[in-house]
């Protein structure tokens, strides 16, 4: 397996990667594949800052992860993407990817309100479908972040993911706190914000 650049040209394959995990809820209810995989378009481009912290991990051509990071000064035009989108959705589609735009909007700076732009890099982005990929995509981060003078990786996840791989894996629970957007009756949906230092 392989580590390399990921870029803009790399969001639709790793709309496919993200599928089982965050489309297919998407497609539910006749909304359609088509619409699932453009929320996780949608989901990675939340997460796309551009060069020089993104990275995919491939085995024999194809990407089995991918990890994007960037500086919370960046913008990264995200909900411009969704913007040009909105016309051609059903109304229903329509209201589920209005839910996931204020999901974004109030979850992103309750992130930013524990970082220092100049010492914490925000991991907005990160997938992997093979034990193993994971650690290394992040290390790989964390290797560039280090020799640029970054101090902390600070992420989001949710109820939706598997939130008990950071726990294990050297980051730091800073908060968590039930999201209105994605809760239903039956049980909460609760969204965690993480930091991770970095060790010199």
């Amino acid at each position: 397996m392989k580590i390399e650049k990921f870029t803009e040209a790399d969001i639709q394959e790793a709309a496919i990667l993200a599928y089982p995990v965050w489309g297919e809820g998407h497609a539910a209810d006749g909304q359609g594949e088509r619409f699932g995989l453009l929320m996780c378009e949608y989901i990675i481009r939340y997460g796309w800052y551009g060069a020089p912290y993104a990275f995919k991990i491939t085995d024999c051509g194809k990407m089995v992860g991918c990890i994007l990071a960037g500086n919370i000064t960046q913008k990264n035009g995200y909900n411009d993407w969704l913007d040009t989108l909105l016309p051609t959705f059903n109304e229903q589609q329509l209201k589920e990817a209005l839910a996931l735009r204020e999901y974004f909007v109030t979850t992103g700076p309750k992130v930013y309100s524990k970082m220092r732009a100049d010492k914490d890099l925000y991991l907005s982005f990160f997938i992997s479908s093979v034990s193993g990929c994971g650690k290394r995509l992040v290390a790989e981060v964390e290797a560039l972040a280090r020799t640029q003078g970054y101090e902390n990786l600070y992420l989001w996840t949710d109820s939706s993911c598997n939130h008990g791989y950071y726990d294990h894996n050297g980051f730091e629970l800073v908060e968590s706190f039930k999201s209105n957007e994605w809760a239903a009756e039956e049980s909460d949906y609760v969204t965690y914000i993480y930091r991770k230092p970095i060790s010199y």
